[in-house]
């Protein structure tokens, strides 16, 4: 049975399927995620491996060379990527998006076992997936209180974790400031030298003797016993206890020669809560955890603890100072109140149309309820509610009704001739059923090669392209069920959206619109020709107009950052006070609401402004104003200020990657590509990765000296490591935390060179040495890290451009101009590359256009399907470089009324890929009800003609209402509105555009093919005596 009949027949079936969906879609949006970005699979698996107190050096040829060497092997590695910095080696594994990430884990784990030997000071290597949408800090939490900052991160580590670790949707949680506990066993080389113990003994004893061993079972009658050797102490002063050594005088304990102390591992670095020092704890989602869910617990566990520290009489509150749910909760009002302007005005566009209110309200019906619904399909595909997927529903307001426009003006076509309602639904839904189906199958099909693809820029375009094809293919079933089941009950014979002609300037406008397009079919052939030829050379000519290039918009969220790096081997004090004139001047400005200074593993910080100035004027205005301070600062190698970035992607800047032969020149040559990269117009900073200038002490053993004393390197730097750096040996459990033991020297004891080569100790044949007789101890220098690529020492540039600069111009003279010369300046043995936001750009418009094109071509196949034709899908595509010329118009036009906020970035190419399956839309309907017309017997440029001219006004009222309800989008200012901007300025400048030419180009190019098919068949019919040729299909 037809669909329309069927549901025509059956209102009230119809009516519970409404509701239930409706039910049904609301109970699925409490169930979907919340969260600021679409969660980006990132193929990458992190193997990080702690090597306390070793140089950078020593981690790279003792750890990072070990692992690299097994893990070249991997399957599916495309690159590998290693930083050996003091005390840690982090190498990074990059897979193809299509890998098998846990089987990948699983080949991972497997060749560390491989590896050959580590020091044993080392770690175990540990293995993390690198899940770029789990990484996100969802919440900041400060520390106020007047206490020491060791004492405020011992009761944060004690009473803090553990409760929001339990919140749900948390997957780990960091402290930064203050110094961790330990238990730190202090020895004194002149005690142990006056009671005859050896470094070794002391060592054997903490490391033997604060230890439980199990002792397996006892069977008795009735019961199995497990058994244990207990010896590891439960309180610090246990360990002093510990026998080192039996001698004449009697037993040589371990607090003898040591002091037991509970304390706190040395400063590594600091937090400064607006120019305080603090302490801050780091929140991180899980992937797919919802944003809001987590934020509102965490504030819940945070209230209970302020109030349990305030009844004890403890002055520590916990103080939220950045929540992502405030940028979400903006971004998510801001979507709202425009997709609630946009389908306002869509509305009031239909009623200027229809002139009825009856047809108002059964368009208002078919917006709700196609949007709603799609949250059905989101949360069966476990997608998020993100600024992606916000921005396809708002942009879907306004295409949604072009469905129930196409089925109510036809209906309403048959209701003025008269027919009954049931028969003028049925009639008018059959006539154009075809035409709705085939619009709604290209505007879904373009974007198939998107939801096909796994690279990054594809998953950030999955929900938006999820949420537009779902809006637009649950508004076909709307336009064949619910709008023919609403216009039979509300309309009569006769009734009509408009009275037609004759009323007003606006149907005068109307008729004088449709006369002009009438006139235009039947002109001459040249004359056609002329036309095609004109539009034809100005879509060509408007290709000149495209502007550079830019990879991914920054937001406007009200948080900058800054990035540092102090002069290598200042200490932690040192650094908190170089902060100190750069946190004056920002406490000073008005914008300013909090901010926070970061040093230690990260050095850096960030501002948060007031709501008031998060806005592209106002950041880009802190922004500038933040570079006075800033440059210059005494204390630091740089210092940048960076605007925060929605993405992954860190925003206005890319990286050069810079190989060469060896360790040395490569230093000179970053130097080089420096100075010539900081000469390119748009580029505003270059920092290098690599930093050298670290201070060091080398110990370099006598061997023929050491020999005789029977000494070796292993023994010579366990000493030095303990004296200088302690060694960790044994772990207590307090309060069911452990707590580490660790052997260390006092502070006092080595100061400089000549205190270590002062040190004295026990060797083997019981002498009593200094180090310095048997190794020399002197100064030198050494790289801060050693960054490595596919196992070869490389250096990586950042290079960060202006605000105004686009990135696609900056990268392009690079590697035009920079690349060029400084190869022939360098020779065979450097190589030089970008890589980061430039080379995603690359990968990105490649498979941008690549999917445009394919796109096409599906678009094509289905238009074939559809009219059985070769020839007359290939008039229907001449649209889309209509369209493609009015989204380049569109985004330049926005992007110098935005004064260049409206980018041209990959979220705007999107747009070209949207108008793709957009524009056929209005050829799609001409050519079918040209076709309907012809079938009814009209002569084809009369069939043309009608059709044009009954096409007319829903092609006008679908383009208008889907133009009105992406304008607020397009134009607004907001939280999130940089993401929109561009993208809108696209689609709706290729819909503008793509329609005025497309209502004449179409008809034109029609009626070129039928007076070039009646000319052939004239031929052919004067030539062959009057045999008939076959028809040629328009």
């Amino acid at each position: 049975m037809n669909p329309i009949r069927l549901a025509v027949s059956r209102p009230h079936t119809v009516a519970v399927a409404v509701i239930l969906t409706v039910l049904f879609s609301w109970l699925a949006l409490q169930r979907i995620p919340v969260q600021l970005k679409p969660t980006v699979d990132t193929p990458r698996i992190s193997v990080t491996t702690l090597y306390r107190g070793a140089s950078a050096v020593e981690v790279e040829e003792q750890v990072t060379r070990e692992l690299e060497d097994v893990l070249q092997s991997v399957e599916g590695l495309v690159e590998m990527t290693s930083i050996s910095a003091e005390g840690s080696s982090s190498i990074t594994l990059e897979y193809g998006y299509d890998v098998d990430k846990q089987a990948a884990i699983v080949d991972v784990v497997n060749k560390l076992s491989q590896v050959p030997r580590l020091p044993e000071e080392a770690d175990e290597p540990v293995v993390r997936i690198a899940a770029a949408g789990g990484s996100d800090v969802v919440m900041w939490i400060a520390v106020r209180t007047r206490y020491e900052a060791d004492f405020v991160r011992r009761v944060v580590e004690d009473e803090v974790r553990a409760k929001l670790e339990r919140v749900e949707g948390i997957s780990s949680l960091f402290v930064v400031g203050g110094s961790e506990r330990e238990i730190q066993v202090r020895i004194e080389p002149e005690l142990m030298v006056a009671h005859n113990v050896s470094f070794d003994q002391v060592l054997a004893t903490l490391a033997r003797g604060n230890r439980n061993v199990r002792g397996g079972t006892v069977e008795t009658a009735s019961r199995q016993l497990v058994v244990r050797t207990v010896g590891k102490a439960v309180e610090p002063a246990a360990l002093a206890d510990l026998i080192v050594a039996e001698t004449e005088g009697g037993s040589v304990r371990v607090g003898d020669v040591a002091e037991i102390v509970d304390g706190y591992r040395e400063m590594a670095g600091f937090v400064n809560m607006n120019g305080k020092p603090s302490v801050a704890i780091g929140l991180r989602r899980q992937v797919g955890a919802n944003v809001v869910t987590i934020v509102e617990e965490a504030d819940e566990v945070i209230l209970a603890l302020n109030e349990s520290f305030q009844a004890r009489g403890l002055d520590i509150q916990l103080q939220p100072v950045y929540r992502e749910t405030t940028y979400i909760e903006a971004a998510i009002g801001f979507v709202q109140d425009n997709l609630l302007l946009g389908a306002s005005l869509a509305i009031l566009v239909l009623l200027v149309f229809l002139r009825s209110v009856r047809s108002i309200l059964i368009i208002a019906v078919t917006i709700p309820v196609s949007l709603f619904a799609v949250f059905l399909v989101m949360n069966a595909l476990g997608r998020t509610i993100n600024v992606i997927s916000l921005a396809g529903l708002a942009f879907a307001s306004g295409m949604v009704v072009d469905n129930a426009v196409v089925v109510l003006e036809n209906v309403f076509r048959h209701l003025e001739m008269g027919k009954n309602p049931i028969e003028a639904v049925v009639d008018g839904g059959r006539e154009v059923w075809g035409g709705v189906l085939a619009s709604t199958l290209t505007t879904v099909a373009v974007f198939v090669p998107i939801l096909l693809q796994s690279d990054e820029a594809s998953q950030l375009f999955a929900d938006i392209a999820i949420t537009i094809s779902a809006a637009v293919a649950i508004s076909l079933v709307v336009a064949l069920t619910v709008v023919p089941v609403l216009i039979s009950l509300l309309y009569r014979s006769g009734h009509a959206a408009g009275d037609g002609a004759g009323r007003g300037p606006l149907a005068r406008a109307y008729d004088a619109f449709c006369r002009r397009l009438e006139r235009s079919i039947p002109g001459s052939l040249g004359a056609k020709l002329g036309f095609v030829f004109l539009v034809a050379a100005g879509a060509i000519a408007s290709l000149r107009l495209t502007p550079p290039a830019e990879y991914l918009p920054t937001g406007n969220r009200n948080l900058v950052m800054f990035f540092a790096s102090p002069i290598a081997g200042t200490r932690p004090e040192a650094v908190r006070e170089a902060f100190r004139p750069f946190e004056e001047f920002v406490l000073a400005q008005p914008e300013f609401d909090r901010m926070f200074t970061v040093s230690g593993a990260f050095n850096g910080g960030g501002i948060v402004l007031k709501e008031e100035y998060a806005t592209a004027a106002g950041l880009k205005d802190f922004y500038q104003r933040l570079f006075g301070p800033a440059s210059n600062l005494p204390g630091f190698q740089f210092f940048v200020p960076s605007r925060s970035s929605l993405f992954q992607d860190p925003g206005k800047q890319f990286e050069v990657e810079l190989s060469g032969p060896d360790f040395e020149s490569l230093e000179g040559a970053s130097e080089r590509v420096k100075a010539r990269l900081m000469q390119v117009p748009g580029v505003t900073f270059v920092r290098s990765s690599l930093v050298t200038g670290r201070p060091e002490l080398h110990v370099e053993l006598d061997e023929d000296r050491a020999k005789d004393l029977g000494l070796d390197v292993a023994e010579i730097g366990r000493i030095v490591e303990v004296v200088v750096a302690g060694q960790r040996l044994s772990t207590m459990i307090d309060n069911g935390r452990e707590v580490d033991v660790n052997v260390v020297a006092p502070q006092e004891c080595v100061e400089s060179p000549e205190d270590l080569a002062a040190v004295r100790f026990i060797a083997r044949d019981g002498q009593a040495i200094a180090l310095g007789s048997v190794a020399r101890v002197t100064r030198t220098t050494g790289p801060v890290d050693i960054r490595r690529l596919e196992r070869e020492r490389n250096v990586l540039l950042t290079v960060d451009i202006a605000l105004d600069a686009p990135l696609e111009s900056v990268v392009a003279a690079v590697e035009d101009e920079v690349f060029p010369e400084l190869a022939t300046e360098f020779g065979p043995a450097y190589t030089l590359a970008v890589g980061g936001s430039a080379d995603k750009l690359k990968t990105t418009l490649a498979a941008l256009t690549q999917g445009l094109e394919l796109s096409v071509l599906i678009v094509y196949l289905l238009l074939v399907s559809l009219f059985r034709s070769w020839l007359t899908p290939l008039v229907i595509l001449v649209t889309v470089p209509l369209a493609l010329s009015g989204g380049i118009l569109g985004i330049r036009l926005a992007g110098e009324l935005s004064g260049g906020e409206a980018t041209f970035d990959v979220i705007s190419m999107l747009g070209f890929v949207i108008l793709a399956g957009l524009v056929v839309n209005n050829a799609i309907l001409i050519v079918h009800q040209a076709n309907n017309f012809r079938a009814e017997g009209l002569e084809p440029r009369l069939a043309l003609a009608e059709s044009a001219r009954s096409r007319l006004r829903p092609i006008l009222m679908s383009v208008i209402t889907t133009v009105t309800g992406m304008l607020p989008l397009a134009l607004g200012g907001g939280a999130g509105a940089e993401l929109y901007q561009g993208l809108g300025a696209v689609i709706v400048g290729g819909l503008l555009v793509s329609t005025l030419f497309t209502l004449f180009l179409v008809p034109v190019l029609l009626s070129i093919g039928y007076d070039v098919s009646a000319a052939w068949r004239q031929r052919v019919w004067s030539g062959s005596g009057g045999a008939v040729a076959g028809e040629l299909r328009a």
